[in-house]
């Protein structure tokens, strides 16, 4: 991907005409550029400047989609107080389901509507181009209705209904904000539309299966077909298990799902690598042969905030407790004066991984106590060594692995969550897994899995992508989603889905409300027409 901060410089300077600035005390609806001037959306280098900019903005609310609506409130972190590294913990409110209007964990809809405006002028202007032919034209619409699908289904399974803001008029000469208001549309009314753009992505794709047809060298950087099919898997399974306010759960809709993930499985080339910790080497292994989609980091452009879980030289207390040799621990991770512990791992999840899993190794790295008599190590703390970058020629250590939406061993795992839904068998899918996670300790008779009743498999899945998918965004939508029992109760408000404690994330008696977030109070008193979310006792709750 070309050097996307740039791009976003050189569309901002472009800016030759204005916008509703009132605008900005309601939702965030600025877009990446007016182009008033009518010089701009004239040939394909626009077309495609413009789509790079769309996946600036992912870019920018990567980190949100994947660690805070994704994985922060899954059960699998340590919640508050210090890490074992001695820095305050990040997050708590979110970590600890602490609720209110008060207490929203992001503002603004997470300004999710900002970047859906800059995807609507696109789709309006690029659907009306004359300069592009049909085909390259469809491949980026194809790109535009997936991502604008992502962002609502996001919002979907965050806040249930939200407004639904399709067309580009806050950018086509509208000044009056009274115009601009829009209130929440209904959950079922919100999917409805999600649907709507995947087929629409579909169809504008069409037999376009490659992740780079114009040869941009993008290594799976950029949104495709493959991607809107995974993300068709993921939504028609999240509508056959989940129920979100009007929008009832229909088991029917496994099918679909089962459908689309089999034709990632079958028609875009993937395959597993062989080797765990090469699925995240980010200096000659990005958009690998298992890759799907990922958002796309390089060094002197944008790092990621994996920094977040390692710990500090200067600061903290790492560097003087001891390895699993025995040895000192110092600088085991080569990270200098890069890293911090403000986000940590409990070490129950950790101590979940059999020794000769090599996720392992690959994915933490453990500190220790050691006896001054004995010598004898004791357990300490985690430190994620997984996705960390590499050290550059100046011995700096760069953040700038991908964080990866979609790759092959979620495509499996979750055709087995289907498989168990429909009284499958989901033992081969789970061992796909299992075989490259033990490598060459493989034995199938010891560490595969055989199939067994629902619920065995329900959190033997869970289980797996627990090890699998550390940092990746899946374990509190995997809470919401998975149930005990067939159409029983979601794990999240099960103990069997929690980790190192024996109560539920949720207590489903008094926080079942709590699985959608609410809506920040500055929003509510600057918006009339946006009510709290369902559930939550405070003012301006939509009418009866």
């Amino acid at each position: 991907m070309k050097k996307l901060n740039i791009l976003s410089a050189v569309l901002f300077v472009a800016v030759a005409g204005g916008i509703c600035t009132s605008c900005a005390d309601k939702l965030d609806l600025s877009p990446i550029d007016y182009y008033g001037s009518g010089s701009y959306w004239k040939t394909e280098a626009h077309v495609i400047g413009y789509m790079d900019g769309i996946h600036k903005h992912l870019r920018d609310a990567a980190f949100q989609h994947t660690f805070l609506w994704g994985e922060a409130r899954g059960g699998n972190l340590i919640t508050t107080g210090t890490s074992s590294d001695g820095m305050g913990m990040l997050y708590g409110d979110i970590k600890l389901q602490n609720f209110d209007e008060a207490h929203t964990g992001v503002t603004g809809f997470g300004d999710v509507f900002g970047r859906l405006t800059n995807i609507n002028l696109f789709i309006a202007r690029v659907t009306d181009a004359t300069y592009i032919d049909e085909a390259k034209k469809g491949y980026y619409l194809g790109q535009a209705y997936g991502l604008r699908a992502f962002y609502y289904f996001d919002l979907y399974r965050t806040y249930g209904g939200v407004p639904l803001r399709l067309t580009a008029d806050v950018v086509e000469g509208v000044i009056d904000p009274n115009q601009l208001y829009l209130g929440r549309a209904t959950p079922q009314e919100v999917m409805a539309q999600i649907k709507k753009d995947l087929n629409k992505s579909m169809e504008c794709f069409g037999d376009n299966n490659s992740f780079d047809p114009n040869n941009r060298g993008n290594k799976k950087g950029y949104w495709s077909k493959a991607a809107t099919e995974c993300l068709m898997g993921e939504v028609y399974l999240w509508i056959s298990k989940v129920t979100t306010g009007n929008d009832a759960a229909d088991e029917s809709n496994l099918a679909t799902a089962k459908t689309h993930l089999l034709n990632v499985l079958n028609s875009y080339g993937l395959e597993r690598m062989d080797n765990f910790e090469n699925v995240f080497e980010a200096k000659n292994n990005k958009g690998n042969k298992e890759i799907i989609f990922a958002v796309r980091y390089a060094e002197g452009e944008a790092t990621n905030s994996n920094n977040l879980f390692t710990y500090a030289m200067a600061t903290g207390s790492t560097k003087d407790r001891y390895k699993k040799d025995g040895e000192k621990f110092l600088d085991a991770l080569n990270i200098g004066n890069t890293g911090s512990q403000q986000l940590e791992y409990k070490i129950e999840l950790y101590n979940s991984f059999d020794d000769k899993d090599t996720r392992k190794d690959a994915t933490f790295i453990a500190s220790y106590n050691k006896d001054a008599e004995t010598g004898e190590l004791s357990l300490y703390g985690t430190h994620v060594c997984k996705n960390i970058g590499y050290v550059n020629a100046q011995g700096a250590r760069i953040y700038c692995g991908d964080y990866i939406i979609y790759r092959l061993p979620w495509v499996w795992l979750t055709l087995a969550e289907i498989e168990n839904m429909q009284g499958g068998d989901v033992a081969a899918y789970i061992n796909k897994v299992r075989q490259r996670a033990y490598g060459d300790n493989w034995d199938e008779e010891t560490y595969g899995y055989k199939n067994a009743d629902f619920t065995t498999n329900e959190l033997a899945i869970l289980h797996e992508k627990d090890k699998e998918f550390v940092q990746e965004g899946q374990r509190w939508w995997d809470l919401r989603r998975m149930t005990l029992t067939k159409g029983g109760k979601h794990l999240v408000f099960c103990k069997e889905g929690n980790i190192g404690t024996d109560q539920p994330v949720l207590k489903e008696e008094t926080e079942a409300h709590k699985v959608l977030w609410p809506v920040d109070i500055t929003l509510l008193g600057n918006d009339p027409l946006i009510y709290q979310t369902p559930g939550y006792d405070t003012y301006k709750q939509q009418p009866e």
